[in-house]
This record gives structure tokens, C-alpha cells and sequence, in this order.
């Protein structure tokens, strides 16, 4: 007998027509979410971004449980608030990436549980279409390092323009791979962009 399903999102739920199966999976696919949990099977949405992303996603389809995010930082159930893991960056080190990214001209987010912060002079169209991706707006602050480390953070998105870009982004990160690791993604809607994640 089937316990649960563990699903990805993008690509495997969430598609790139917008309008019909994002920024949310179809209504057919959320009907289909609905009658497996309604059986007893536990869904669970495993997901580089983060809850609140995925948060019509689970109240549409009732998914009152566990699901993974921020690419494995945080293990969380948003319909009762309850976080059951959540790694953060240590704060020294998350500065020290972010300041180095932007000061490359490289487009950066951080992230915590409930938010993800740009820097002002960093908004673009990059933003907007991540927040078609996130469902939320981003925090906008002056100076993206000076304020992540008031912050616990639970993932740096650093943004590369297309797959050239992505090496340089990537080679960019060689100083720190012994403290931190960065992998990459990407989503139906906004290629060629490549979403890292460290």
C-alpha cells in the first residue's frame, strides 16, 4: 500500500504556460492532489523554492503535511506552522558571498523562511519574473549583505543570464566551495535564466 508520494514541483506539477499550468498546476492536477490526499496518502511537494511559493498549492489540494523546500533547507508543514528542519548559512559567510556576488554585478537573493530580500539597485526584470515564480513580492533593502546578517538565512539565489553565464557565476564561487556548495535549477517560464542555490 502506498504511504505518500513525494512530488517536485516545476516541470513535474507546475508547467511554463502561464495561465493554465503556472504559476499553479492546473486545476486538474490540483483535483487529482485532492482525491490522493483525501485517501490517506501523504503528498509531500519537494521544491527548490520556498514554502510560500507552494502555499496555494497546498491549501487548493488540502496537503496538510510535511513538504521539503528551499532545496532541502527547510522541512516544513505551512498549514500548521510547523517547521521540522531548517538549515541556515552562517551569517560571516553568507555576507561574504553576497557582497562578492553584487559587487560582480551578479544578480543575488537571500532568502529566509518566510521571505527572500533583493538589494534596491538590483531590481530588474529578473525580479519580475521571480515573483511570478514565487507568488510574493521580494523585500527590497539598500544594502543586501549589511542586512543579511540581522537575518537567518536559508539560501543565496545567485542568478545567471544563461548557460555561458552560469560558468562564470560558478567559477566566480571557487573561494568559497570549502565553506559552502552551490548547485543549480532552472524553471519552465524563465529560461535561460539558471537559478543557483547555495
Amino acid at each position: 500500500m502506498i504511504k505518500g508520494i513525494i512530488l517536485d514541483v516545476d516541470g513535474v506539477i507546475v508547467g511554463e504556460k502561464i495561465g493554465f499550468n503556472s504559476p499553479d498546476p492546473h486545476p486538474d492536477i490540483i483535483q487529482a492532489l485532492k482525491v490522493v490526499r483525501e485517501k490517506g496518502i501523504f503528498i509531500s511537494l519537494c521544491t527548490a523554492k520556498p514554502h510560500f511559493s507552494i502555499r496555494s498549492i497546498i491549501q487548493s489540494a488540502k496537503l496538510d503535511n510535511y513538504h521539503i523546500t528551499d532545496g532541502g533547507g527547510v522541512i516544513i508543514n505551512p498549514v500548521q506552522n510547523e517547521i521540522v528542519k531548517k538549515f541556515t548559512i552562517d551569517s560571516n559567510n553568507a555576507k561574504e558571498v553576497i557582497d562578492f556576488y553584487i559587487k560582480n554585478n551578479i544578480y543575488t537573493e537571500y532568502y529566509t523562511v518566510d521571505d527572500y530580500v533583493i538589494q534596491q539597485n538590483q531590481t530588474s526584470k529578473i525580479t519580475e519574473q521571480h515573483k511570478h515564480i514565487l507568488q510574493q513580492d521580494a523585500k527590497v533593502v539598500d544594502n543586501l549583505g549589511r542586512v543579511s546578517l540581522k537575518e537567518e538565512i536559508t539560501k543565496i539565489m545567485p542568478v545567471a543570464l544563461d548557460e555561458k553565464d552560469k560558468e562564470r557565476v560558478t567559477e566566480l564561487f571557487e573561494p568559497f566551495k570549502d565553506k559552502l556548495t552551490l548547485s543549480w535549477g532552472v524553471h519552465p517560464v524563465a529560461l535561460p535564466l539558471q537559478f543557483g542555490r547555495v
